[in-house]
């Protein structure tokens, strides 16, 4: 019985260190991809995604990496990216996935100043362990708050 209880208590604490290392990681990685988006950087942008990567929020529905690879120059093109906040609110992972919330502002402003548009999302971040060991985003999922 002694050795059970010494066994099960190593497991949480592994478990639990297995947990934080992931939060790490991904929060980094989170953080150098949004400097990458903030910055226009399509070629670091796309270094973050899965190859199998599904987009969900922002540029329609089921956009996969290739068609980000094409859409996200639209934005850097048109429109400067100011203000972004965010807010990492959890991270729970898997042995080969983790998933995160966040809540997240920015606003895109025309070249020609005549426009701007508000962001005010709630998103979840579905991240695949890659071969390497490191992670890379999945699938993004958002919700624009249509209150703005």
């Amino acid at each position: 019985m002694l050795v059970f209880l010494s066994c099960q208590q190593h497991h949480e604490q592994s478990n639990e260190s297995y947990q934080e290392e992931v939060k790490q990681q991904i929060t980094e990685m989170t953080k150098l991809y949004l400097e990458a988006w903030v910055n226009k950087d399509l070629d670091s942008l796309m270094t973050f995604l899965d190859e199998d990567f599904i987009n969900m929020f922002y540029f329609g529905m089921s956009s996969d990496k290739k068609q980000c690879r094409e859409g996200f120059p639209n934005v850097f093109n048109n429109y400067s990216i100011e203000d972004l906040e965010y807010k990492i609110t959890e991270i729970v992972a898997d042995q080969n996935y983790a998933f995160g919330t966040m809540l997240f502002k920015q606003k895109w402003i025309t070249n020609d100043k005549q426009d701007t548009i508000y962001f005010d999302m709630r998103s979840m971040g579905v991240y695949k362990k890659q071969e390497d060991g490191s992670w890379k985003l999945f699938w993004s999922i958002g919700q624009h708050n249509p209150n703005l």
